[in-house]
This record gives structure tokens, C-alpha cells and sequence, in this order.
């Protein structure tokens, strides 16, 4: 007959324990239904994340901009777009990438003339088209 030594069975309890303890313990994943935090209902707020000179001959220095968090949203940012800082009018987007499986957006925009934009400044946008239709609405003439 075969007879367990006290070794093999302090580590066959403690695998049982560990075992337990993974299976018991609920996970700390985010909720699918979450929606990034920092964007409102027509506004995306995100960090600078990159600047760089000038991709190609004739271009000009731009940065890009990073925001996840957006599974749940229907997107209506376009070229041309306004960026801003606080109230003031810092940049005009250049390029989107959307990302629909992990819900983030590349925001790359070009600088407005004499605005210092640095990696690390949070920037915002309009997200559901709302500065085009404001922008494409008659002026009312008085």
C-alpha cells in the first residue's frame, strides 16, 4: 500500500487552495456597457500622446492624440474637426483611426500657428458632429 509523505500532501492541499481561491474570486474586469469616462455626450477629452516634425516632404509638424473607452459610442469626428484646450482653439484634425474591436480612437491634427502643443496635454473634440452642423447651419442675418 501507498503512503503519502507529509510533503506530498501539504502541496497537494495548498494546489486545492490556490485552485479554490482562482476559481472563487471574481475578476476585476471592466464592464462591457462602460463608456470612457472623460467623454460627455458631444465631447471627447484625450492625452497628447505623440508629436512629430513632418512625416512626409512638404508636410508639416503634427501631433496625435489617443482615447479608448469608446465601445458603446457612435463616432462623428471627421477631417477638418476643431481641437481644443480649454476654450482656445489649438489644432484641426489631419487623421482618425478607429479601432471598433478595443474601442479607442487616433486622433492625429495639426497645431494652429503659434499654439504650443506638448506630448502630455489633455485636448479635447467635438465627437458627434455637432461643431459640422453648427458650422453648416444658415447665419441669421438681423
Amino acid at each position: 500500500m501507498y503512503r503519502a509523505s507529509s510533503f506530498s500532501v501539504v502541496l497537494i492541499a495548498s494546489l486545492g487552495v490556490t485552485l479554490a481561491w482562482q476559481l472563487l474570486s471574481n475578476g476585476q474586469q471592466p464592464s462591457a456597457g462602460k463608456v470612457n469616462s472623460q467623454a460627455t455626450a458631444n465631447r471627447l477629452q484625450f492625452e497628447v500622446v505623440q508629436s512629430f516634425d513632418a512625416k512626409y516632404e512638404g508636410d508639416t509638424p503634427g501631433h496625435v492624440g489617443r482615447a479608448g473607452g469608446l465601445q458603446n459610442r457612435r463616432l462623428r469626428a471627421a477631417l477638418g474637426d476643431s481641437i481644443f484646450r480649454g476654450d482656445q482653439k489649438v489644432g484641426t484634425v489631419t487623421g482618425l483611426t478607429w479601432n471598433r474591436t478595443n474601442g479607442s480612437l487616433d486622433i492625429e491634427f495639426d497645431p494652429n500657428t503659434d499654439i504650443r502643443v506638448s506630448v502630455g496635454d489633455e485636448v479635447w473634440m467635438f465627437l458627434d458632429g455637432s461643431e459640422a452642423t453648427r458650422a453648416s447651419e444658415p447665419k441669421s442675418v438681423k
